[in-house]
């Protein structure tokens, strides 16, 4: 199962990327639970793949939040902005 978890941080790498060069602020995303998560607690290891990813396009966590979807099961709703020395440097 790790194509999945590979394929949804390529996926929010890309569309952290793609809001980055369009020279956005901010950027939200929302992060599903994983199928395969079973643990209590621990690394929500998907979650963290993910976030590295679209740190690695330019962001920084700035806010975070967590709800339910329709079946109960936890997402998350992390809102990034662009790292302050490339803010500075952002097209207008």
């Amino acid at each position: 199962m790790g194509f999945i978890k590979d394929a949804k941080a390529a996926q929010a790498g890309a569309d952290a990327q793609k809001a980055y060069t369009a020279g956005h602020y901010i950027f939200a995303a929302r992060l599903n639970w994983p199928a395969t998560h079973h643990a209590m607690s621990g690394e929500v290891a998907d979650w963290s793949q993910q976030i590295e990813a679209i740190e690695r396009a330019g962001w920084a966590l700035a806010e975070w939040a967590v709800g339910q979807d329709k079946q109960g099961r936890p997402e998350a709703y992390p809102v990034f902005k662009r790292r302050r020395e490339q803010a500075a440097r952002a097209p207008q």
